[in-house]
């Protein structure tokens, strides 16, 4: 066994972590027509794990996803099952964190422990789970598993993530007995190789949502609610203050999606093109219609104005500009508490070069990374 805190990179000296995230889906989190959009593969999969893991980088995070959202992109419709895709690349990869994203109503909590604990080893103590309580309803209707209130989503992912944790670590058989699960000599072995086991992930942004991820999550993914920096501060500064007043520290994730190019016009012309131009307001209108109802997450006609942010990338944290600006944009996100950042691009392959080239060394420079070793 081992301490997370040195197996695990989601744990490193860096002020700002960085993962890849959403690109087990089509399109990643770009809903745009542009012909250079992510196609999904597996041997391009394999190219930007590789290259994330050679960079450095902290994290690989799949999304969650069994049927696209319409429109001429079928926005998220391929994707690639985010347990067996997070065993794949953590045998094809050598340092780097690997998530699988689980819906918590979906696999009951013996399966979901066993299957953590083989990546965990799989991956000599790198796995990550993110845990998701549900919100897609069309998903459930294709299990044939009804959904719960939007609280009492919570209220089960608690219980789920418990019974979770204690096959992880328990060494004797115990009986469950909860509101939900009811287990009769519940036992899991091996153990993880983590210690105390594997961290957890959870993106609530709803004050239930924020509740579960301060009591019982290891890591808050947020969606940053404004993009003015007091406000998202004030954000971010009560997400730890809540894990605090429970005797807890939490980090706090972030996604963004980036468009770098040598000149500020040059990125933003392109941000114009493939949004503006070339975006699929079919398939972002039946997401966001969805998204509204079920999550909470942002206040009510919020996302009218998140629209646009939707389409560049899946509603994530803008960093648009020379190389210089998105260094300047991650310094206001470190100065605003974030831990971490979860960035998709357009074009994954071909944009992670970039980033690897021309971002991190300036992110080295300003003191958010520590050279490599």
């Amino acid at each position: 066994m081992t301490d997370r805190t040195i197996s695990n990179p989601l744990y490193s000296d860096h002020k700002m972590k960085l993962g890849v995230m959403a690109f087990n889906c089509s399109h990643g989190s770009s809903i745009t027509t542009v012909d250079e959009a992510w196609q999904l593969s597996w041997p391009e999969t394999e190219i930007v794990a590789k290259m994330a893991d050679d960079a450095g980088l902290e994290a690989l995070l799949p999304v969650g996803r069994w049927r696209g959202y319409g429109g001429p992109t079928n926005f998220n419709n391929a994707t690639f099952e985010s347990f067996t895709w997070a065993a794949s690349l953590s045998a094809i990869t050598k340092q780097i964190g690997v998530f699988a994203t689980c819906h918590v109503p979906l696999i009951n909590p013996v399966m979901a422990a066993k299957m953590a604990t083989t990546i965990d080893h799989a991956s000599r103590g790198r796995f990550c789970l993110n845990v998701v309580c549900g919100w897609f309803k069309g998903e459930f209707d294709m299990f044939g598993v009804p959904m719960r209130s939007h609280d009492e989503r919570y209220v089960y992912g608690a219980e789920w993530v418990d019974l979770v944790r204690r096959l992880w670590s328990e060494e004797e058989a115990f009986d469950f007995d909860g509101d939900y699960f009811h287990s009769n000599a519940a036992w899991s072995q091996p153990k993880p190789i983590q210690e105390p086991f594997p961290p957890i992930m959870n993106a609530g942004g709803s004050e239930a949502g924020q509740e579960f991820a301060a009591t019982v999550a290891d890591m808050n993914f947020a969606l940053l609610k404004a993009h003015q920096f007091d406000e998202g501060k004030a954000q971010v500064d009560k997400l730890k203050n809540l894990a605090r007043a429970n005797g807890r520290e939490v980090q706090v994730w972030v996604h963004v999606y980036v468009v770098c190019r040598e000149t500020e016009k040059e990125a933003e012309d392109y941000l114009d093109y493939y949004v503006r131009q070339k975006g699929d307001y079919e398939a972002v209108d039946n997401l966001l219609d969805i998204f509204e109802v079920q999550t909470e997450t942002l206040p009510e006609g919020a996302l009218e104005q998140f629209r646009f942010h939707f389409i560049a990338g899946h509603g994530g944290y803008p960093l648009v500009g020379t190389p210089e600006q998105v260094v300047d944009g991650l310094q206001t996100l470190v100065d605003i508490g974030v831990d971490g950042c979860l960035i998709s691009w357009v074009n994954y392959k071909d944009e992670l070069r970039q980033w690897i080239d021309e971002v991190m060394p300036l992110m080295v420079d300003a003191g958010l990374r520590v050279p490599a070793s």
